[in-house]
């Protein structure tokens, strides 16, 4: 490597360029790996130094006191920087916070993290520290910036290290497509492939085989053809029953999972809802089965799914709602089971379409000559990811969120997808993936692409009538966003923008303008080419006529949203959700709305029909002659689709709304983004027809499906009642686990003093625990007040406050809450489930307040509507679920203890309050004055220290 480079790393008071300060500057001169200058230095920020980070690194205030101001070190710092490229991991973090002093303005940028994101595509995670342990780099101190800034250096350097175990071909391509961007890493590739250049011929197999015409792509063409087809399962037409026995012994003490997993240990609970779900299997019925923590329901489940599969040919679904279960089933447990077990049974995993990279739409953004910034970096990933990948699944990269919309043009596309006329079809992610499940005896899925087969009429999964729904209580919420449709400016525009759109030199770009390009290009016959142009001339004014519209309708949107609700006075940090009633539709206001959708619905009506004749023109056309034909259809069928789509739901949005279905508008309050939505009025309908009355036995299990005594209330909101229940316990003493305090004299939320009485209390309350609590929140604003109110006096105390949406990202704060030991989190709702933390870094939750729905909520109030007594009916179960799994947060394990307490005296003094305490374990409840919380937590937690306190559980 020939150029002189820069590793540059910051230290800050906080995140934001805008609000937070410099407190320390670290950079590494070097050329190769050969360093050639550093220099360091601490800044004055000129204010107090937020405690969790002088906890983070080690920097005390005292020091920060007599450093120099970052005016004082602008010239040693400039000067040995000069004009190199400055090298740093999430680099645009730290030029933002030096660019905004005028620092560095024009030095062009590395970032690592991007670089890792292309050459390392399975790293688990790709901060800084994780990287370099991936990669072997020695980084003993962190969280320095001088010591962040070597490991920067030597994380750039290892990866450029990786960069040559990439086929030449693929750099080249990637510098390709990059060369007529301003991608900041287009000079590193350059250097990659000189470098790569000098070497190729005495490099890797692969290359060699390349270079003689050995490999395609890559090596893609070998990889896929790897391994036999397996056949589909055959199943047998009289099922035999699974021997409920049999399985219950090898869950006894001294069983099969007893020998074979050390630590496992026998649960009464687990065995009585094994062998409830084998009499659902067996007997061809539903159940509904709720298990507490700690149950070890995955197995309970798992076992009678195994042996009835495997004993009857038959397949058996498995559905979850998160990514973190999916991978627990596929990846461990259910491999554990396949060493242990005396079956031959086969597991795959298939995921929607949507995940799965399509070939033919690869090869099409390929060959565009107007690419952005973020679909080269898109394409740069997937093109180094592609020799190695075997599934083609997107969960094997890393990317933003702003390119999410590029591989959504590079995913699989039901509704263009065509096996029979595809070049590609032979080595298709999703149908091999497909393919897999098709021969297994169990498939995993998530709910998403569960209920996209009941959208696509069973074309989505392979045939199966058994099924296991896991974490169900969040089933309806996910049919619903499955059956509903959100749409905002932006997405409409950049539709219209991948039709048609101006391009250099006022020449058109975009789909349209391609397959124009095409048609000249070929020897299409002169009348059927300028008819296909005068089509595509058409097509590109009423695109352009809809491009306008749509300004006018969002423009027209938000004056009307100003002028019925007057949000204007004074900013607000909530988002605005408007729901469009019949009463809203009345108003003067609206119908100005309808008058711009009738005059956007004209355009798009145009564009729409432009589309489909100029898919039946082309159809027309000899494929001999006009190469990539069929490619160009299928993407055609896909734009047609979409905006047919659009048109009829925005219609129904706009002006002509069903009577099953609730439609609003919704304003984000950072900018002001207005989006439509639509949902369905009732799921459950829908579920029973299509879903629970057309399989032979569905299972559908979470800790929390009971409102109260009963499954009622999940019964109706997912239209289950021909269907089996139980409820299995904890098998977790909370009597000797839990503390349950209620405070006594805390206002009730919305009272005065309410809020600064949390405040005092969770302070006095954190201080007693020495941190290791989790707060839960109902509302974000709420949150963030209190995280200015205590972040100071704890960290003055040594406890470092963690905030949702504030401290980084829910992944970071959940890794450092666990390895910290005393820290407090403060969550919001997804911060309710699906936290799993071990052991005393979790000794303490509290929960701020009942966790109703906002009232307002335009799906929440739309189906209150049609209970005759909506709170007690809809609100209070729906909280109660929500309350208990939160709860379900503290206990994670036989020897865990902790504190629970409610900061929302409503659990005491309204008449509704004693069904949430009704619906928790039985605890050591305890009611007192506020001031003795922080007592009584500290003398709970010391006692779990004595052997006494878990003895016997």
């Amino acid at each position: 490597m020939s150029r002189v480079y820069v590793a540059l790393d910051l230290e800050t008071t906080g995140l934001s360029p805008e609000r937070d300060a410099i407190i320390e500057i670290g950079a590494v001169r070097f050329k190769g790996d050969q360093v050639l200058d550093t220099w360091c230095s601490l800044v004055n920020p000129g204010r107090s130094l937020p405690y969790r980070i002088q906890h983070l690194t080690g920097i005390t205030q005292a020091q920060l006191n007599s450093a120099p101001s970052l005016s004082e070190i602008r010239a040693p710092l400039v000067r040995l920087v000069g004009d190199a490229p400055v090298v740093g991991h999430n680099i645009p973090f730290d030029l933002g916070f030096l660019r905004r002093h005028g620092l560095l303005t024009a030095n062009p940028a590395v970032d690592t993290f991007e670089l890792a994101s292309i050459l390392v595509p399975y790293a688990a995670r790709y901060s800084l520290g994780t990287l370099a342990e991936h990669l072997g780099i020695n980084f003993p101190t962190r969280h320095r910036a001088l010591d962040d800034a070597r490991a920067t250096m030597n994380l750039f350097l290892a990866l450029l290290d990786r960069a040559a175990n990439l086929d030449l071909k693929t750099i080249q391509e990637i510098n390709r497509l990059a060369a007529h961007t301003d991608w900041p890493l287009k000079t590193v590739f350059r250097d990659i492939e000189r470098d790569r250049s000098r070497t190729f011929y005495t490099g890797s197999i692969g290359q060699q085989l390349w270079a003689k015409g050995g490999l395609e792509d890559g090596g893609i063409s070998l990889l896929l053809n790897q391994g036999d087809k397996v056949e589909p399962l055959r199943p047998l037409s009289r099922p035999e029953p699974v021997d409920a026995n049999a399985l219950v012994a090898m869950l006894e003490t001294g069983g099969l999972l007893a020998r074979a997993f050390p630590g496992y240990e026998y649960r009464p609970q687990q065995v009585e809802m094994l062998r409830a779900v084998v009499q659902a299997f067996n007997h061809g019925a539903h159940l509904l089965v709720e298990a507490g923590t700690g149950t070890g329901k995955s197995i309970a489940y798992l076992l009678p799914a195994v042996h009835y599969a495997a004993a009857n040919n038959r397949r058996v679904v498995i559905s979850t709602n998160t990514i973190n279960l999916q991978d627990q089933l596929f990846a461990k447990d259910l491999p554990d089971l396949k060493k242990i077990l005396p079956l031959d049974f086969r597991v795959a995993l298939l995921k929607g379409r949507s995940n799965y990279l399509c070939r033919r739409r690869l090869e099409a953004m390929r060959h565009r000559t107007d690419l952005n910034v973020d679909e080269v970096r898109v394409l740069a990933k997937v093109l180094a990811w592609l020799p190695t990948t075997t599934s083609g699944d997107v969960a094997e990269l890393n990317l933003m969120q702003q390119e999410q919309s590029v591989w959504a043009r590079l995913a699989g596309d039901p509704e263009t997808c065509q096996p029979e006329t595809c070049a590609h079809a032979d080595h298709c992610f999703f149908y091999r993936a497909h393919d897999r499940a098709a021969a297994a005896h169990v498939v995993v899925v998530n709910h998403a692409l569960l209920l996209s087969d009941l959208a696509l009429d069973g074309r989505a999964l392979p045939e199966y009538q058994h099924l296991i729904v896991d974490e169900a209580h969040h089933l309806e919420a996910r049919a619903t966003e499955q059956m509903g449709f959100d749409v905002d400016q932006a997405q409409l525009a950049g539709l219209f923008n991948a039709l048609s759109h101006p391009q250099r030199l006022d020449q058109p770009g975009g789909f349209l303008a391609e397959i124009a390009g095409a048609v000249r290009r070929h020897k299409v016959p002169e009348p059927a080419r300028r008819e296909v142009e005068k089509m595509i001339d058409a097509l590109c004014d009423a695109v352009d006529r809809a491009q306008r519209q749509l300004h006018n309708l969002f423009n027209v949107l938000s004056r009307c949203l100003d002028e019925l609700i007057e949000r204007r006075g004074q900013p607000s940090t909530y988002d605005l959700q408007v729901r469009l009633t019949p009463g809203l539709r009345a108003q003067p206001a609206w119908s100005n709305v309808e008058i711009a959708w009738t005059d956007f619905s004209l355009p798009l009506d145009e564009v729409y029909g432009g589309l489909d004749r100029l898919y039946k023109r082309l159809s027309d056309i000899d494929t001999t002659v006009l190469a990539n034909l069929d490619a160009w259809l299928v993407e055609l069928a896909g734009y047609r689709r979409r905006v047919g789509e659009l048109i009829v739901h925005l219609n129904a949005i706009l002006c002509e709304p069903a009577a099953d279905s609730i439609y609003w508008v919704s304003v984000d309050a950072r900018d002001e983004t207005i989006s439509l939505h639509a949902a369905p009025l009732h799921v459950g309908p829908v579920l029973e027809s299509k879903l629970f009355s057309q399989k032979e036995c569905v299972v559908l299990t979470s800790a929390t499906l009971r409102a109260g005594d009963g499954f009622d209330f999940v019964k109706e909101r997912l239209g289950l009642w021909d269907v089996r229940e139980h409820a299995v316990g904890s098998p977790f003493d909370y009597t000797r686990s839990t503390l349950l305090y209620l405070p006594t004299d805390i206002p009730e939320p919305g009272e005065a003093y309410y809020q600064k009485t949390l405040e005092r209390a969770l302070i006095e309350l954190c201080t007693a625990t020495r941190g290791r609590t989790l707060v839960l929140f109902t509302s974000h604003s709420q949150l963030q007040t209190t995280y200015k109110a205590i972040s100071r006096p704890l960290g003055e105390a040594g406890i470092a406050v963690l905030g949702q949406g504030l401290d980084g990202s829910r992944s970071q704060l959940l890794e450092t809450f666990k390895t910290d030991g005393g820290s407090v989190l403060l969550g919001t709702r997804s911060f309710w489930e699906g936290i799993d933390v071990v052991g005393e870094a979790l000794s303490c939750l509290v929960i701020a307040r009942l966790p109703f729905d906002v009232p307002n909520d335009p799906i929440f109030a739309a189906r209150s509507e049609h209970f005759d007594e909506p709170f007690s009916q809809f609100a209070i179960p729906q909280a109660i679920l929500r309350f208990r799994q939160g709860f379900g947060r503290l206990i994670r394990s036989q020897t865990d203890r902790g504190v629970v307490t409610v900061l929302d005296r409503r659990v005491m003094t309204k008449s509704y309050g004693r069904l949430f305490l009704e619906a928790l374990p039985p605890c050591t409840m305890r009611r007192g004055v506020i001031g003795d919380l922080p007592a009584a937590a500290a003398q709970w937690l010391a006692n779990s220290r004595q052997p006494s306190a878990v003895s016997g559980q």
